[in-house]
């Protein structure tokens, strides 16, 4: 993985890292003050004053190696490379951090008239760069678990963003491949009137046309309000009904709609479409068909049932069925399901089961 062409802006230090790192910070000074403690020193004003001054110039490093680290994320997931990059320059840190540190106590010593006398330098260099290599590798490795999971986080959302979009651009192909379906079956109950009954196709026609408008505002959204599809399946059953005549044909509706979530779009049109062509196509007695829509259980169950012959086995499910059972896959995974079983009595009912929270 190589490194980006321009380096990103620094990393944020939020109000919760801050915190983390106060609370650190007087953990670090107690400590050394405890050592202090035991060893017969006094704590107060100058021994306080030198570990508080300690973790003030870590904290400037740290903040510098944290603004910094946006720079190295491109190796996050090269551990070995990562850690190379940022503990290269440890020596050169550690002079940097012992410069400081010790400029520090000597200006504020002198800024009070007073001189501050320590070891000789080779030993200050030695003791204080060992101290500070192990506090610099252990912020590394603080630094990088937090990177590396903020860049698994980051990569997770991006993935669930993606298998959302991907989701919705699948089922918004799957709703609109609906249309041109729906449209076929009409213009084929059109056809058949047309010359045996020109003033009924006409009137289907109107019909028709009223179907298609609220049909191609409800496949530009994968799912809309209750009402709006029950209005579409309506319209749907009435166009197929002056197809078949009142003599072969009479749709119920039991519809308790009161708080329903939003369903899939043409939804109902399929099951009563296949109402239509497996019960009341095949026969010429008269073919009831109830449309119920009902919650329980924590859901919604949308049904279409008929007191024909019963459902047969077909082979594979048709276009309608099959696409409706892809988009309720899509939008509800295992808590949505369609169905197909015999009536008691006689017949078949279609029923399509949903979550009631939506």
């Amino acid at each position: 993985m190589s490194a980006p062409r321009h380096p990103p802006a620094p990393a944020a230090i939020g109000p919760r890292l801050l915190t983390g790192w106060l609370v650190f910070c007087a953990l670090m000074v107690m400590v050394g003050l405890l050592d202090r403690w035991y060893a017969g020193e006094r704590l107060w004003p100058w021994p306080l004053f030198y570990e508080a001054s300690a973790m003030l110039v870590a904290s400037g490093v740290a903040a510098w190696r944290w603004r910094r680290s946006p720079r190295d994320d491109a190796w996050l997931m090269r551990p070995a490379a990562w850690f190379w990059r940022v503990l290269r320059w440890t020596p050169l840190v550690a002079l940097v951090y012992i410069g400081a540190l010790y400029g520090l106590r000597h200006g504020v010593r002198a800024a009070f008239g007073l001189g501050y006398a320590h070891q000789p330098w080779p030993q200050v260099v030695v003791y204080e760069g060992a101290k500070f290599s192990i506090f610099y590798l252990l912020f590394a490795g603080v630094q990088y678990a937090l990177r590396a999971f903020r860049a698994l986080a980051a990569e997770r959302l991006r993935s669930e963003q993606l298998e959302r979009l991907s989701s919705q651009a699948r089922l918004a192909q799957l709703t609109q491949q609906m249309q041109p379906h729906f449209l076929f079956n009409a213009l084929n109950t059109i056809a058949s009137l047309i010359h045996g009954d020109p003033d009924a196709a006409d009137a289907a026609l109107l019909r028709l046309s009223a179907l298609l408008r609220a049909a191609t505002d409800v496949t530009r959204q994968p799912v809309h309000p209750l009402a709006a599809e029950l209005a579409l399946a309506r319209h749907y059953a009435e166009l197929m009904q002056q197809r078949y005549g009142a003599a072969r044909v009479q749709v119920l509706w039991q519809v308790d709609a009161a708080g329903a979530p939003p369903v899939p779009a043409l939804s109902l049109q399929p099951l009563l479409e296949n109402a239509f062509v497996h019960a009341v196509e095949r026969r010429r007695a008269l073919t009831t068909i109830t449309v119920a829509v009902e919650r329980e259980h924590g859901r919604l169950a949308l049904s279409v049932s008929d007191d024909g012959d019963g459902p047969r086995d077909h082979g594979a499910p048709g276009v309608a069925l099959a696409n409706l059972r892809e988009r309720l896959q899509a939008l509800h995974g295992e808590r949505a399901g369609l169905t197909l079983q015999p009536r008691p009595g006689g017949g078949c009912i279609a029923r399509m089961e949903l979550p009631a929270d939506g």
